[in-house]
């Protein structure tokens, strides 16, 4: 991820340069990181005279948060290690301060303090460990500095303050610039003037032709282009493959809601291409690869979508932000390819229960697959370079599962804390080698507590997927790589007789709710979709299913560009012999003492301790000495 170049006029720079940063969302705060295996540095700038605090939640609230707060005053950066009591209110001092703090300024108006932590938790009770994650960062800020030596609790922030989702550790070392020699060429696929609605989110929908490039070139670089004064305001976008056949081409350039009924040709965008999130910047590919266009079997459609938040809910704001574009015909080694690997995108299919505090669905990506389509390939290992999770409003934890002869490897991709509103590729540096005989698995924890009928799967948010967009090099001709649990076993399990089922008339699609009984008498007339939301749902009736549903037979799909010459097959889920376990991550402390400072080693390997606590420890031991 290169370093953002922030579009608030900010009179202070960071002191260095980072790999990564993020403007959140008020404006008001610069964020900017860089790690290691062991550390983490962060620099704050924000536009106030007062304190700045940032914050690693758990769900979005004070409480159970670890938390940092600083401010310069008189010339002297303060920093203190803090945390979430057992309600939103005022957050107490951690026992151990576990931070270096590295420096600090005040200059027209803003002030930035920096400061170190280890990746790791080391106060178990208080610090949370920063993981690949996606995390809940909150965040607020105060007009003055305190009064006194610390704050107080009217030192209140008032509106000040917000929660949005980030990705810390994310790789780095990605290429940051292209190989001089070749000529590029760019296009843009933008908005045009779309008034943003006066709704707290929006997701605008719009299809595109591609250019005639008089050839196959390579797209080698992408770049979020954001319109001034509207970076709060363009939260996520994402461009997919649609169909290569139109039948309507009046939809092309129109803007519509991405639910929109209207518009046919939506349905079929569901490959993703790229996907851009707040925080990010330019994506360069790989110097050895490069995604394709302007051949036979390269995309034709695309489809823009981009997630609008506009909290405040104002009106006549108009936006041309998108997609830039960076393309050559001097061609790579290799094509870059994406396998979608998951659930396969039923609404007869794929069913998660109403009431459920966590249903697993489980979606299978068999080696057979994988070794058929290297084979005719002539190939015996990719490389993956990055990988998109991707599931709906229910998603709760996702995870891409790699097995190789019963072996489980590192995950491909895993987030406990999934955010629908904040999806961002997750690049590996170095590459991950797959070969023919891997077995992908993909798994989707999903949250269903506050809904009352069945959710079944669809490309809509209140509908579901559970899928993985795998980007990786050289390609093969493999699109999806996907299962599903037939309904002719899910169906029978629920009580249904199959032959008692019609299609209702004039529906178009696969829903539950364009079914219905014809008998017996006590359901005939009901939908498939009124039958099942009514069923018993408790918790021991959610596990039963979940159990049955995941250890069932699946027929897995294994489809190639040409999809008549798919391969469909009945399969078991594999048995992992021996499954990955998540490393935790060691804390490297040393505890000198529970109630005053820690020594903490530094990412150069000094012992330090936070000025402030040094002066009280100093003072105790002074004390203690003349008392002798």
């Amino acid at each position: 991820m290169a370093v953002l170049a922030v579009g608030v006029e900010s009179q202070m720079s960071p002191s260095e340069s980072y790999t990564h940063s993020a403007t959140l969302r008020s404006g008001n705060i610069l964020l900017y990181w860089k790690f290691n295996d062991t550390h983490i540095t962060f620099e704050v700038i924000g536009q106030t005279t007062g304190w700045i605090g940032i914050g690693f939640s758990p769900n979005g609230a004070m409480t159970a948060s670890d938390i940092i707060v600083g401010w310069v005053k008189n010339g002297i950066p303060t920093v203190m290690d803090r945390h979430g009591a057992s309600s939103n209110t005022y957050p107490p001092l951690d026992p151990e301060q576990n931070i270096e703090i590295l420096g600090g300024a005040e200059s027209n108006g803003w002030t930035m303090y920096k400061f170190s932590r280890q990746i790791a938790a080391c106060e178990s009770a208080y610090d949370r460990e920063i993981t690949s994650n996606t995390e809940k960062l909150i965040w607020a800020y105060g007009d003055a500095d305190p009064t006194g030596t610390d704050l107080v609790t009217g030192d209140n922030h008032g509106t000040k303050r917000g929660v949005e989702s980030m990705y810390f550790l994310q790789s780095s070392g990605v290429p940051t610039g292209l190989p001089v020699g070749p000529v590029y060429n760019t296009f843009e696929v933008l908005a045009t003037e779309f008034t943003i609605p006066s709704e707290d989110t929006y997701y605008n929908c719009k299809l595109y032709k591609l250019p005639d490039f008089g050839g196959k070139q390579h797209i080698v670089k992408w770049e979020p282009i954001i319109q001034a004064g509207n970076e709060l305001h363009v939260h996520h976008m994402i461009v997919y493959r649609c169909g290569d056949m139109l039948e309507n081409e009046s939809e092309l350039g129109q803007d519509a809601s991405c639910t929109s009924s209207n518009m046919a040709h939506f349905a079929t965008c569901s490959v993703i291409i790229l996907e851009w999130a707040v925080g990010a910047g330019a994506m360069i590919y790989p110097e050895e690869a490069g995604f394709p266009v302007g051949g036979p079997e390269d995309p034709v459609y695309i489809q823009l979508e981009t997630h609008y938040d506009n909290p405040n809910i104002l009106s006549g704001v108009r936006d041309s932000s998108g997609i830039r574009f960076t393309y050559t015909s001097t061609l790579r080694k290799y094509e870059i390819g994406i396998i979608q690997v998951g659930h396969e995108v039923n609404g007869l299919q794929h069913l998660i229960p109403p009431g459920a505090e966590s249903f697993l669905s489980i979606g299978h990506c068999t080696d057979s697959c994988i070794a058929d389509r290297m084979a005719a390939s002539g190939l015996s290992n990719v490389t993956a370079f990055s990988v998109v999770l991707h599931s709906h409003l229910a998603g709760r934890k996702l995870r891409l599962r790699h097995i190789r002869d019963g072996v489980e490897l590192p995950y491909l991709g895993n987030d406990e804390n999934y955010d629908f509103n904040y999806q961002e590729a997750r690049y590996f540096n170095p590459g991950v080698t797959i070969k023919s005989n891997d077995y992908l698995q993909m798994e989707c924890d999903y949250n269903t507590k506050s809904r009352t009928v069945m959710t079944e799967g669809g490309l809509g948010t209140m509908q579901e997927m559970c899928m993985a967009f795998v980007a990786y090099y050289p390609k093969i001709d493999l699109s999806y790589c996907i299962s599903t649990v037939s309904l002719f076993n899910s169906w029978p399990y629920l009580g249904i007789d199959l032959s008692k089922i019609q299609k209702i008339d004039n529906t178009v699609g696969d829903r539950l709710s364009h079914f219905n009984f014809t008998d017996p008498a006590e359901v005939a007339g009901k939908t498939l979709l009124e039958y099942m939301s009514e069923l018993d749902w408790n918790q021991q009736n959610i596990t039963n299913f979940e159990n049955f549903y995941n250890s069932a037979p699946q027929q897995g799909f294994c489809k190639p560009s040409n999809q008549s010459q798919s391969i469909i097959q009945t399969i078991v889920p594999i048995n992992i012999t021996s499954p990955y376990i998540l490393p935790v991550k060691e804390c490297l402390v040393t505890s000198m003492s529970k109630t005053t400072t820690t020594l903490s080693t530094t990412s150069h390997g000094h012992v330090v301790k936070s000025s402030r606590f040094s002066y009280i420890f100093l003072m105790i031991c002074l004390r203690l000495f003349s008392n002798s």
